[in-house]
C-alpha cells in the first residue's frame, strides 16, 4: 500500500502539481521540488516565474551563475523582468546585456526596469570597443524590445546616462509602438557631469499619444510649458522631474501652465529632484518653483549649498501637497559648516515653518547642515505621530552650550521620541554612508541612485 501511495503522489497529473505548488511560497516550491523528477518539473512551470528580478553584483558571483540559468529557463516567457548590475564591473554589464538579448525576443513583456549601480556603463573592451558594445548589446536589445513587444506596460532606463541620450528616439519608437499601454514610463537621468552633458531635442507633443500613462520621470531639460500643455491630456499620477544644469536658453515653465496641468491631472503628484545642481539650485526660488505646482517630494543631492528662499517657499505655497523634504550634502564639503539659518537671522526657521505649515509633511531628511537642537525639537512637537522620518547626523546638531554633554543628548533623543510617538535618535556617523561622510569617500551615484529609483517604483 505505501508503495502505491508513493506512486500516487510521483505520477500526479502536472494540471493538479502545478494547482498544489501555486498555494505555496517560493521557498517552499524549492523544497517541495526536491522530493522527485516530476516535482522537480512543475517547480519549472512559465506560470511561477513571471516575474523575474536578475542580479548581476561584483561581490556575489553567484549571481552571475544564477542570472545566466534564469535568463536561460524563462527569458522568453516571463512578463515583468528587473536587471540590477553593477554597471562599473565590465563582467557584470556584459552579463545585464546577456540578459537584455534574450528578453527583447520576448514579445509578451509587460514590464522592463533597469537597476544599474552608476549612472554609466563599463562596457568590455578597448574605448573603440566600448561604444560598439554598448551600441549593439545595450542599446539595440532595448530599441527592439520597443518595437515588438505586443504589449509594453511599464520601462525605466535605470537614469543611465549613457540611455537617456537617445530620449527622442525612443520616445518616438514608444509613441509608435506602445502608446496604448503604456503606463509607466521612466526617462530622467543621473548625470556625470552636471555641468557638461548632451542635449538633443525632443518633440514634447509626442506624449500626447500616451493616454494611459500614469508615471512620468523627465530631465528639467525638457520640461516647458508645452510639455506640460501635452501632459495635462494624458492624466498622470505622478511626475517626476530631475534637475541637473540650467541651459541659457531653456524656456522654464510658467505658474499658469502649471495651473492647467493641475486642472487636467488634479491627482497628480510632482517630485523634483535637484542632483549636482551647483546653478539650479541658486534660482530654485525664483525661476524653478511655482506656486501651482503639485509639488510633494523635494529632494536636493550634493548641490553644496541651501537655498533659504525656495525652503521658505514650501510652508507658503505647498501647504496641502509637500510630503517629502531631504536636502543632503556631505559632511566634509564646502557646505559643511552652512546652517539652516544663523542666529541672525530674522525670519522663522524654514524647515519649522513648513512643519507647522504643511499638513501632510511626513519626512524630512537633512544631512550636512547644522541645525539647532530646539528648531529640532520644535520639528517633532509640531508634526508629532503624523512625522514617520526624521534623519539628521548627531555631528550635525548645535547645542547651546556648545559640545553636548551626555545627558543633553539623552535629554534630545527622548523629547523628540516622545514627541513623535516613536524610538528616535540622530544618525551616528557609522550609520551614514561614505559619500555623506567625504565628498572623496564614496560615489555620490551609489546614494542618489537607489534614492531615485525608489521614487519611480510603480
Amino acid at each position: 500500500m505505501m508503495a502505491a501511495d508513493e506512486t500516487c503522489w510521483n505520477n500526479l497529473p502536472s494540471v493538479i502539481l502545478v494547482e498544489v505548488f501555486s498555494y505555496l511560497s517560493q521557498e517552499d516550491k524549492i523544497r517541495a521540488s526536491s522530493t522527485c523528477k516530476n516535482w522537480r518539473f512543475a517547480l519549472y512551470h512559465p506560470s511561477f516565474w513571471q516575474n523575474i528580478h536578475f542580479k548581476a553584483k561584483t561581490k556575489d558571483r553567484n549571481s552571475m551563475s544564477r542570472t545566466r540559468y534564469l535568463t536561460d529557463c524563462f527569458a522568453k516567457k516571463l512578463r515583468n523582468a528587473t536587471v540590477s548590475f553593477d554597471s562599473m564591473d565590465p563582467l557584470c554589464v556584459q552579463e545585464a546585456a546577456r540578459v537584455l538579448q534574450k528578453v527583447c525576443d520576448n514579445d509578451h513583456l509587460r514590464r522592463l526596469m533597469l537597476i544599474p549601480s552608476h549612472c554609466r556603463f563599463e562596457c568590455p573592451g578597448r574605448i573603440d570597443e566600448q561604444k560598439q558594445f554598448f551600441k549593439k548589446h545595450v542599446l539595440k536589445p532595448v530599441r527592439m524590445l520597443v518595437e515588438q513587444c505586443q504589449r509594453l506596460e511599464a520601462l525605466s532606463l535605470g537614469c543611465s546616462e549613457e540611455l537617456t541620450v537617445y530620449i527622442g528616439a525612443f520616445l518616438d519608437l514608444l509613441a509608435r509602438h506602445q502608446a496604448c499601454s503604456l503606463r509607466y514610463l521612466g526617462l530622467a537621468s543621473v548625470k556625470d557631469d552636471p555641468d557638461d552633458y548632451l542635449l538633443l531635442d525632443l518633440d514634447p507633443g509626442l506624449f500626447r499619444s500616451f493616454q494611459m500613462l500614469q508615471i512620468l520621470s523627465v530631465d528639467y531639460d525638457y520640461v516647458s510649458d508645452s510639455m506640460l500643455a501635452a501632459l495635462s491630456e494624458v492624466g498622470l499620477i505622478r511626475f517626476i522631474i530631475h534637475v541637473h544644469g540650467i541651459e541659457e536658453t531653456h524656456p522654464g515653465t510658467s505658474n499658469s501652465a502649471w495651473t492647467s496641468f493641475v486642472h487636467q491631472n488634479a491627482t497628480c503628484e510632482l517630485r523634483l529632484t535637484l542632483i549636482h545642481s551647483y546653478e539650479a539650485v541658486d534660482i530654485l526660488h525664483s525661476d524653478i518653483l511655482k506656486p501651482s505646482m503639485p509639488l510633494t517630494h523635494l529632494k536636493a543631492f550634493f548641490c553644496e549649498q541651501l537655498n533659504s528662499g525656495a525652503l521658505h517657499r514650501l510652508s507658503s505655497w505647498y501647504t496641502h501637497t509637500l510630503r517629502s523634504l531631504w536636502w543632503v550634502d556631505s559632511l566634509g564639503s564646502a557646505a559643511a559648516h552652512c546652517l539652516v539659518q544663523s542666529s541672525a537671522d530674522e525670519q522663522p526657521d524654514p524647515l519649522v515653518m513648513a512643519a507647522w505649515r504643511c499638513s501632510n509633511l511626513e519626512e524630512i531628511i537633512l544631512l550636512g547642515y547644522k541645525y539647532y537642537v530646539d528648531n529640532l525639537v520644535a520639528i517633532a512637537r509640531l508634526r508629532g505621530h503624523t512625522l514617520k522620518t526624521l534623519h539628521i547626523a548627531a555631528q550635525d546638531i548645535l547645542y547651546d552650550m556648545g559640545e553636548p554633554s551626555f545627558d543633553e543628548e539623552l535629554s534630545l533623543q527622548f523629547e523628540v521620541s516622545e514627541a513623535l510617538g516613536t524610538v528616535w535618535a540622530p544618525l551616528p556617523n557609522s550609520e551614514l554612508h561614505d559619500v555623506i561622510h567625504n565628498p572623496t569617500a564614496g560615489d555620490s551615484d551609489e546614494f542618489i541612485l537607489p534614492v531615485v529609483l525608489r521614487d519611480q517604483d510603480v
